[in-house]
């Protein structure tokens, strides 16, 4: 048997976890540059009307008292994680399935008291409420875990019966049946799986049949077990809260060593910066630096850039450094005879051809040279004509 572990509005709950301040006030987390859209709700803002993907206008509109901010898909996938490997120490296989607006795990497991520990640990972790659902099949308990009961359990036999009330927006549809299928009038799963096998292959063909068996409750798909990738930690506490942005760099740098003994002939591609001030709220700062991080120089010419993303006015009493997106060392490409600055970066290349042939209109091509030699050595420059 499967079970899923479900957690309803889980970029909200996050949100609330780092903010307490906001209450119990709605929350909607838009997403976006020039068009802002809904990325997610919280139960409240759901209930007057506000969906994902609704612009931010409307949705002021249908929830004028609701606190609106600006979405940290970043955060939630990192605390998501967190959660998955954490999981991953109490049972041998777990499934995790990310979602802004609902998360889930998938174990193969329908032991009671096994299933309540796995729950305690994502509240714990998260501060949400946890939904099981226990079925034959993945599908099942995915929806079983999402009807809103503590736990819900469907017996072999009955998929099908269990599965015909939810809205069929439940099954994987692609976007041809998203449209269509409201215009034939078909808004339940038991609206599509009361149709015919032929008539849905005709109209959608495999993808159609692949949905159509979900909505008998036929699902074959074997769990997929998740091996969650390492991360490299260090943390700091101070007895008086810091303030200025020169302490926490050097407090910084001296979590650097550690780290960088931790890494052990590998690189990382991501730091991760997280913060708690005297006020008990919690910052979050992600950077993805161009370079792979691998020596001290790095951090300290990339801390700096992080921690100009800071906007806290209370002084920091804890923070933790974290390296993540590990990989083997790349090698570097050595040369006898040295490098000219124009060389060193495409830019410079472009600004030096374009003063030594101002008068030719030049090409440019990338060639198969790996990305650690010279700008200049992995393109190649053809000359069209003055």
């Amino acid at each position: 048997m499967f079970s899923a572990l479900v957690i309803r509005d889980l970029a909200a709950t996050i949100e609330r976890l780092h903010q307490p301040g906001l209450g119990e006030r709605a929350l909607i987390l838009h997403c976006g540059e020039h068009q802002l859209k809904v990325l997610a709700t919280d139960a409240q803002a759901r209930e007057a009307g506000v969906r994902p993907g609704d612009r931010r206008v409307q949705a002021e509109l249908l929830c004028p008292e609701a606190a609106v901010l600006p979405a940290r898909d970043e955060v939630y996938r990192r605390l998501f994680a967190e959660v998955t490997a954490d999981l991953a120490q109490h049972i041998d296989r777990v499934e995790p399935r990310y979602q802004p607006g609902k998360a889930c795990w998938l174990v193969l497991s329908d032991h009671p008291r096994e299933l309540h520990i796995l729950r305690r640990r994502i509240e714990c972790l998260l501060g949400g409420k946890v939904t099981i659902g226990t079925g034959s099949s993945k599908f099942v308990a995915q929806a079983a875990g999402a009807s809103g009961a503590e736990h819900c359990r469907v017996a072999p036999g009955e998929e099908a019966a269990f599965l015909a009330p939810f809205p069929a927006a439940l099954l994987p549809l692609n976007a041809d049946m998203r449209r269509r299928l409201p215009m034939m009038g078909i808004r339940r799963i038991g609206d599509f799986a009361a149709l015919s096998r032929a008539a849905v292959f005709e109209q959608w063909e495999r993808h159609g049949c692949w949905c159509y068996d979900l909505a008998l409750g036929i699902d074959s798909r074997p769990l997929q077990a998740h091996q969650p990738p390492p991360v490299l930690a260090a943390s700091l506490s101070f007895d008086e809260p810091i303030a200025d942005r020169e302490s926490l760099l050097a407090a910084c740098l001296r979590l650097a060593s550690p780290l960088l003994d931790q890494l052990g002939g590998r690189e990382a591609g991501r730091l991760v910066l997280l913060l708690e001030d005297e006020n008990r709220r919690r910052h979050e700062l992600h950077l993805q630096p161009s370079a792979p991080l691998r020596g001290l120089a790095h951090f300290e010419k990339q801390l700096p850039m992080l921690l100009e993303k800071l906007l806290a006015r209370a002084g920091i009493l804890e923070l933790r450094l974290q390296l993540s997106e590990l990989a083997a060392l790349q090698p570097q490409q050595l040369s006898l005879f040295e490098v000219t600055r124009e060389g060193r970066s495409l830019r410079g290349a472009l600004t030096a051809w374009g003063r030594r042939f101002h008068e030719t209109v030049y090409q440019l091509s990338l060639t198969d040279a790996p990305r650690h030699f010279p700008p200049a050595l992995q393109y190649e420059s053809e000359a069209l004509g003055a």
